[in-house]
């Protein structure tokens, strides 16, 4: 995982991208039906995951966001060939062939004009372009989705690379709203802790520690600088003075003073 993404909310990223998918599907698989002229088709959503980008027998249609990062589609061979062949109204079905199974610059349009109809469900169009660059081998977010047209099953796999998850945490509004952070901060500063600080020490031999009892007394040294801590962290030093008649606690500037 790119190290830039150490410490953000990226789950917030697949928890987000699950709720687009879900909700898009039916509208993405009417509209896939309607180009390859068949209601036999479903899609379902199989798994998102954090890691490599998946590589497969052919191709994949590779976008890249105008904001840093990429994203690439790709359809398993016998699904985008099935695909194909209806959309193109081919009078034979290649999957009957296995020397016909070759996927075709056709078959790669097809796929592409698929990829860009799940991108624009992640982002407006116009702030993808085409590239042909390759995914880099970084953690990232593959999606998989199980798609059945007629009698053939395959798979079309979504990857996102590293730099496109910081863009989706950082551009697209998928940070904690500054309400949240408003009100966390002051529910944080409102918080009651405890204060602790050390007042005097003295040190004895282990004989007459063991002679101790109750109601004996022994002469203490108030310490000139009283460290004052919370828990473990020690924030600063203080000093014991008189005010009023009592003994007070006076913060000091610095925990070094």
């Amino acid at each position: 995982m790119n190290v830039e993404l150490l410490g953000k909310p990226i789950h917030i990223i697949k928890d987000e991208l699950a709720n687009i998918l879900n909700n898009s599907l039916l509208g993405l698989t009417d509209q896939i039906q309607k180009w390859v002229k068949t209601h036999e088709l479903t899609i379902s959503v199989t798994s998102i995951d954090f890691q490599s980008p998946k590589q497969g027998q052919h191709a994949a249609f590779t976008v890249a966001h105008n904001d840093g990062g990429m994203m690439n589609f790709r359809c398993s061979a016998p699904l985008l060939i099935a695909l194909a062949d209806r959309f193109y109204h081919s009078p034979v079905n290649r999957l009957n062939s296995v020397k016909s199974q070759t996927i075709t610059s056709s078959d790669l349009r097809l796929q592409e004009r698929i990829g860009r109809l799940f991108s624009a469900q992640i982002a407006p169009e116009d702030m993808w372009k085409s590239c042909d660059n390759s995914l880099s081998d970084d953690i990232g977010l593959v999606i998989q989705l199980s798609v059945t047209c007629e009698e053939t099953i395959g798979d079309i796999i979504i990857c996102i690379d590293s730099a496109l998850i910081q863009t989706l945490t950082s551009v697209i509004g998928l940070q904690p709203t500054p309400e949240l952070n408003a009100l966390f901060s002051q529910q944080l500063e409102s918080t009651k802790v405890k204060l602790n600080t050390v007042l005097c020490e003295k040190q004895m031999p282990l004989d007459q520690v063991l002679q101790l009892k109750p109601g004996d007394i022994f002469d203490i040294d108030l310490l000139q600088s009283s460290p004052i801590s919370i828990g473990q962290e020690h924030l600063f030093n203080g000093h014991v003075a008189e005010q009023n008649g009592q003994l007070v606690l006076i913060i000091n500037t610095s925990k070094d003073t």
